[in-house]
């Protein structure tokens, strides 16, 4: 069984999100958990930068488990897996 490693995504979306969330912090407390390998913010996750960015990061890091923090899943829970 291959080593754990974790990818933390956290989306600002704008003032959707970075408007009540101190999203740098959640990003700083994510680093300290036990598996993280990277974790990282994004303004738009779900943007072509920020899908760029999520599998930049899954090859540059060899992530195996992806958490992304952003909209609810529905619309874009499939954007996201395809990306992965």
């Amino acid at each position: 069984m291959s080593e754990v490693r974790v990818g933390v995504f956290v989306c600002h979306c704008g003032s959707n999100i970075g408007g009540v969330v101190d999203v740098p912090a959640v990003v700083e407390h994510a680093r300290a958990l036990p598996h993280v390998a990277h974790a990282e913010h994004n303004l738009y996750s779900c943007s072509e930068a920020g899908l760029s960015s999520l599998q930049r990061s899954i090859r540059e890091h060899s992530l195996n488990r992806v958490v992304v923090a952003a909209c609810p899943p529905r619309p874009h829970e499939p954007l996201f897996r395809t990306a992965c």
